[in-house]
């Protein structure tokens, strides 16, 4: 099993981009979604306003993290509980994941973790401008998380945007390939599908 780490900036289309590798590949790739290892809510860090702080990396479980991707690499399938955010309009169901040749490691904090980092075969960053992905993120949060317009603003302002400068955005110019999403993510797709066939 080869590992593909898809990261980038809230908002940035990594969902997108996943869903074209699904495409291509069919069933020739599984994926984990970071978003499905967070830890529970009141495990979570506070800022000084007493407000949840979900984009800081150590509200990732990396431990059982990395037991599901070597039982993965293994031959093993895994079960996992996908994440609500902790809000209502969410509810949780039971996954199977399934190995496959390819592991597509999905999430903004995919390569904070060394160990983590350390099995990824190929970086990709998914890049588009602050702009476009706030407005991204506004309409997801608005219409599928169930979070009120001044929520989405305040986490952006004091939770995301700090974070994606200290702990995302370094990691740009040190990935394999870098997938424009403001403009033609097709083209990048392409590249890393090509990229991905010269892995051995």
């Amino acid at each position: 099993m080869k590992i593909v780490a898809l990261t980038g900036g809230s908002g940035s289309g990594k969902s997108t981009v996943l869903n074209g590798l699904r495409e291509h590949f069919s069933g020739e790739v599984t994926i984990l979604s970071l978003d499905d290892y967070y830890r529970p809510k009141h495990e979570l860090p506070k800022d000084d306003q007493g407000e949840t702080n979900f984009d800081v990396p150590e509200v990732i479980n990396y431990d059982d993290l990395l037991r599901d991707m070597r039982s993965l690499m293994a031959g093993n399938v895994v079960e996992l509980d996908t994440y609500t955010y902790n809000k209502s309009a969410m509810s949780s169901e039971r996954i199977q994941i399934k190995p496959a040749p390819w592991l597509i490691l999905e999430g903004i904090f995919t390569l904070y973790h060394k160990e983590v980092r350390e099995m990824v075969n190929i970086k990709a960053f998914i890049d588009a401008s602050v702009s476009t992905r706030l407005e991204r993120r506004k309409h997801r949060d608005l219409t599928v998380r169930g979070y009120a317009p001044d929520e989405i603003q305040y986490q952006w302002d004091n939770h995301v945007r700090p974070s994606e400068l200290q702990f995302i955005e370094p990691w740009k110019s040190k990935c394999d390939i870098v997938i424009d999403n403001e403009n033609n993510w097709k083209r990048g797709l392409t590249q890393l599908v090509e990229m991905m066939a010269l892995v051995h």
